[in-house]
C-alpha cells in the first residue's frame, strides 16, 4: 500500500513538470507566436530565466535574469524572434517569429530552469502559395477611358481571389 502511494506521488510530480505540446501553424513570409506559460511561472522583477530553442539545437531566444541575452542566438532568427513583454505580467511567454521560413518547421521549446517548465510547440510552415495570374485596367465601355482602378487576379490555393 505504501509502495502504491509513493509512485502516485511521483507520478503526480513529473505530470506538474510535464511538458504540453502544442501544434501551430504558419504561412511562409508570415508570422506565429508561441505559447509558454504554467501557473508556475511566477514572473519576478529581472528574475525570469527563459530559454527558446528549436530542435533542441537552435538557439531561437533567451532571457537571463530578466535581460534578453542574444549573443548566442543562431544568426536565422536575428531580427525575426521576439518575447512580447506586455503578456510577462500574466505568467505567459510568448514568443513571436516573422518572416517564416520554411527551415523554421520543427519543434520549438521553452525552458523555465527555475520552476521546471519545459513546453515544446509542433510549428508546421506552409508554402506561400500565391500567383498573381493577371492585371488588368478597368476601362470605361464606351469611351475606352481608363478608370484608375486595376483588377489584380490570384490564385491562392485552388480559390481564385480578385481586387479592385
Amino acid at each position: 500500500m505504501h509502495r502504491r502511494c509513493c509512485s502516485i506521488c511521483v507520478l503526480i510530480l513529473l505530470i506538474d513538470t510535464a511538458s504540453q505540446h502544442r501544434l501551430v501553424e504558419g504561412v511562409e513570409g508570415g508570422s506565429v507566436v508561441l505559447l509558454c506559460s504554467h501557473r508556475r511561472i511566477v514572473l519576478e522583477d529581472k528574475q525570469l530565466t527563459v530559454y527558446w530553442r528549436h530542435n533542441d539545437t537552435r538557439n531561437v531566444y533567451d532571457i537571463i535574469h530578466g535581460e534578453v541575452y542574444v549573443r548566442d542566438q543562431d544568426p536565422a532568427y536575428k531580427n525575426r524572434a521576439e518575447v512580447l513583454p506586455e503578456h510577462l505580467k500574466n505568467s505567459k511567454i510568448f514568443l513571436k517569429l516573422t518572416d517564416l521560413q520554411l527551415s523554421d518547421r520543427g519543434t520549438y521549446i521553452c525552458f523555465v530552469p527555475d520552476v521546471g517548465v519545459h513546453h515544446s510547440t509542433q510549428l508546421v510552415v506552409r508554402e506561400r502559395s500565391f500567383t498573381i495570374c493577371t492585371t488588368a485596367q478597368i476601362r470605361s465601355d464606351g469611351t475606352k477611358a481608363r478608370l484608375g482602378r486595376t483588377l489584380l487576379l490570384l490564385m491562392s490555393s485552388g480559390f481564385l481571389l480578385h481586387f479592385i
